[in-house]
């Protein structure tokens, strides 16, 4: 979505761990932010931005009653307590500027559908999606003209998943992802929205909308 927005203009600031690295940031084409998510106290970034995309998150690798005290320390704070202390202080700057902030929450099709061996990162997956909802009622009350969407993608082929024995033949393009997310983005005119964004039998994605019950 990141080189989506700069063909169309915009000014972006990309942070992660990796994020000095990113091929943008390297050729200049945007600025990096360094940002470690699970350290307990991460940098802030007191800075106001007209769009936010929330994309952040760590894999869960095998069952539950393996994971030791640092996996779930590491999944739980790159979904949800270090992205939330990282992005409250930008909301506070919009509100204290006035400045309206459109908040792109991308969580996954796994915050609703019960998966094998994904259980603590379904959970974060699920409470991130009801945030952005509970933020699709606030944020416009806080910061008027503020807007929220919640995008839940199916599976997707990226490098994450190199060298890790999972078979991504039939997953998304995650560029074909990005577009979709990206002009649901442009064409919303509500408050909050919410998609999902489904694998086709030629795996291309198809845009669904509301909310979903657990399945």
């Amino acid at each position: 979505m990141a080189k989506i927005a700069l063909k169309e203009g915009w000014a972006i600031t990309v942070a992660g761990r990796t994020s000095c690295a990113c091929s943008i940031v390297v050729e200049g084409l945007a600025a990096g932010f360094l940002l470690d998510l699970e350290d307990g106290a991460p940098r802030e970034l007191s800075k106001a931005f007209d769009l936010i995309v929330w994309t952040a998150g760590a894999y869960q690798e095998g069952p539950i009653i393996g994971l030791s005290r640092g996996d779930i320390r590491s999944i739980c704070r790159n979904h949800l307590e270090g992205p939330v202390s990282f992005l409250v202080p930008i909301l506070q700057k919009n509100r204290e500027l006035g400045r309206p902030v459109f908040l792109i929450v991308v969580a996954s099709s796994s915050s609703f559908r019960v998966r094998t061996n994904e259980g603590l990162y379904g959970t974060n997956k699920a409470a991130k999606a009801q945030l952005a909802r509970t933020l699709g009622q606030e944020l416009p009350s806080l910061i008027p003209g503020s807007r929220v969407l919640l995008a839940n993608p199916g599976g997707m082929a990226t490098p994450f998943w190199d060298g890790r024995g999972r078979d991504t033949s039939g997953f998304m393009d995650s560029n074909a992802v990005a577009a979709c997310i990206w002009d649901e983005m442009q064409s919303q005119n509500v408050p909050f929205k919410e998609i999902h964004v489904v694998r086709q039998s030629d795996k291309s994605p198809k845009v669904e909308y509301g909310a979903r019950l657990p399945e």
